[in-house]
């Protein structure tokens, strides 16, 4: 798929990046100094959880979601590796 471009929104700020499908959503971001939310990374605290408003993702691991949170756009953003070619993620919006 090559280069992504990821659009991340906290705390009204958006911050716009590169990133790829090798690397959840979390990592692009803290690699390009978003104060993006997270605890534990591994998908179990749900600090992380924002709404994907354009994009597509594959969430390797969900503790937290139920199904209708993920049809609701919510994901958990420490397992979330993009599968589209655009992401705008909105996690003030949850």
């Amino acid at each position: 798929m090559g280069v992504i471009k990821i659009t991340f929104k906290v705390d009204g700020m958006e911050t716009s990046f590169e990133g790829n499908e090798n690397k959840t959503l979390l990592d692009s971001a803290v690699e390009n100094d978003v104060d993006a939310p997270y605890s534990c990374r591994g998908g179990a605290c749900a600090t992380c959880i924002g709404r994907l408003k354009t994009g597509t993702v594959n969430l390797e691991q969900n503790y937290i979601l139920t199904d209708s949170e993920i049809d609701e756009g919510l994901i958990i953003t420490c397992q979330a590796y993009p599968t589209s070619e655009e992401i705008y993620l909105d996690a003030d919006d949850i």
